[in-house]
């Protein structure tokens, strides 16, 4: 019964995702054959997403401190692709994401159309297009969020954050906004919360395998914890090191580093 529970959850999240676009898609072309602005619109739609997909995925998700407003430059932890629903449920903002995302049937082409930044992690050249691209990006309606880890992990610690995409807030008087995300699950039947397993994607664990084991809780608590500060510094390498220590600082582990033999996705 709960694969069925499972694989109907998996659905309404589809349909879900593909309605919201459609009526997005439908008031993007009116506004634009009307010649006004779209990010207002974008910024709702993708919200109203997020918080229906959270709670289709029976997602509870719970702010520590205040979400900025835009202009921002946000950098986070990276657990899954959850992250993704939690974020866009309580922020105007867009994301970088790996290039080969853009391929994804229908994903890529949602995610090509609402304005996310690809970069090409194979490729060390495509580092100063996405540097633009981001500064480009970032408006008064819109913020954008980084996962500098570059990769999900299990949850135990926060993961060295590269710097090679903080060139931005490095350059900017607008400085880097900082949060840390955590998960938990409300099974009672467990000794131990298995969030890191549940909800955390990490390892060899193939997707499809892993949004089923997702969608069987009927209960998850994500917590997003925003930091009380602006972070500036010149220096990208000594802003990437001092975000580490602030999103460590407030960040919640899920699990023992023991607990895990962790092997990185490839972001």
């Amino acid at each position: 019964m709960r694969l069925i529970y499972a694989i109907s959850k998996v659905i309404s999240v589809i349909a879900v995702t593909l309605g919201v676009y459609s009526v997005f898609i439908i008031g993007f072309g009116i506004l634009r054959l009307f010649k006004r602005p779209v990010d207002n619109w974008r910024n709702k739609s993708l919200r109203f997403w997020g918080k229906m997909a959270a709670k289709v995925l029976s997602i509870d998700v719970g702010v520590h401190g205040t979400p900025p407003e835009p202009p921002f430059f946000l950098v986070s932890n990276h657990l899954s692709y959850v992250d993704i629903i939690v974020l866009f449920s309580r922020l105007n903002t867009t994301f970088v994401a790996k290039s080969e995302v853009a391929d994804w049937p229908v994903i890529g082409f949602i995610a090509r159309t609402i304005g996310v930044v690809f970069i090409d992690r194979k490729r060390r050249s495509d580092i100063a297009r996405v540097n633009e691209k981001i500064s480009n990006t970032v408006t008064d309606n819109r913020g954008l969020t980084l996962f500098p880890e570059g990769t999900t992990s299990p949850g135990a610690k926060v993961l060295r954050f590269r710097a090679a995409l903080l060139d931005y807030p490095a350059r900017s008087e607008l400085g880097a906004h900082y949060c840390a995300i955590s998960y938990s699950t409300g099974d009672e039947d467990r000794e131990e919360d298995r969030a890191y397993e549940i909800v955390s994607w990490w390892g060899v664990s193939e997707l499809h395998t892993h949004i089923i084991r997702l969608a069987k809780e009927r209960s998850i608590k994500a917590t997003i914890a925003f930091g009380d500060s602006v972070v500036k510094e010149s220096d990208r390498k000594v802003l990437a090191l001092k975000l580490h220590r602030k999103v460590s600082e407030i960040f919640t582990p899920m699990c023992e580093p023991e607990t895990t033999e962790f092997e990185p996705l490839k972001f």
